[in-house]
């Protein structure tokens, strides 16, 4: 069977690193952003104290990760210091359900994609390896009809960040849960489609809300590495 991959795709000639045309090459898979979505050790970081990060579980603390690096997937984390014992904690599923404290000892991935651990646990100190996701980041203003907003349809959304309720009945910041789920009051999520963002009907009956979402990334690294190139 024959190669399935040229000979001249961007990937063979990153391979190469010619001096001259890599500088262009870097550019068009936008390193950066390629560097940011790799597996990634956080060591000695010191979580949140219970509520401070208004979009997860209120009873659990979290490490608020960054826009552009929030948590897709987690491999291992360890408790260094905190009211617990240090000890290796165990790994939970990444969350799709309503937003939750983790079990005691335990850490997981919130639906907003941030890093959540047991708040009574109380770490001061943690040590982590995850996999950040690959997305691009969009905050936008909209209206909310019937406690629903519509997602404009030119944007992918893959991941609900953050939600805030600017003008309604109940306005501030809301807790994330997973796609499809029965929004709670003060909750908020994506529908199943990933095509609008549901609030609790008690919390908005009329008015606009800041929300921040990643979408599908406008760079496809993949098509872009499999694709011949003419960086030569």
């Amino acid at each position: 069977m024959s190669l399935t991959t040229s000979p001249t795709s961007l990937k063979n000639q990153l391979d190469g690193a010619n001096p001259t045309p890599l500088a262009d090459m870097l550019r068009a898979v936008k390193i950066g952003s390629v560097l940011r979505a790799l597996p990634t050790e956080l060591n000695g970081k010191a979580p949140l104290a219970v509520t401070v990060d208004p979009y997860v579980a209120a009873a659990a603390i979290a490490l608020s990760m960054p826009d552009d690096a929030k948590a897709a997937f987690l491999f291992r984390g360890y408790g260094r210091a905190g009211t617990a014992t240090p000890i290796e904690l165990v790994v939970d599923a990444a969350q799709t359900g309503a937003a939750a404290n983790p079990a005691a000892n335990h850490v997981g991935i919130s639906p907003n994609g941030d890093l959540v651990f047991h708040g009574a646990d109380a770490w001061t100190s943690v040590d982590l390896l995850y996999l950040p996701g690959k997305y691009d980041v969009v905050e936008l203003t909209l209206p909310v009809v019937g406690s629903s907003m519509a997602i404009p349809a030119t944007f992918k959304a893959m991941y609900l960040f953050e939600a805030e309720v600017t003008v309604g009945v109940v306005v501030g910041k809301k807790i994330i849960d997973g796609p499809a789920t029965a929004t709670a009051l003060g909750h908020v999520e994506l529908d199943a489609a990933k095509a609008n963002v549901i609030f609790n009907a008690g919390d908005v009956v009329a008015g606009t809300a800041r929300v921040k979402f990643g979408v599908y990334s406008a760079t496809d690294v993949d098509a872009l590495l499999e694709a011949v190139s003419n960086f030569i």
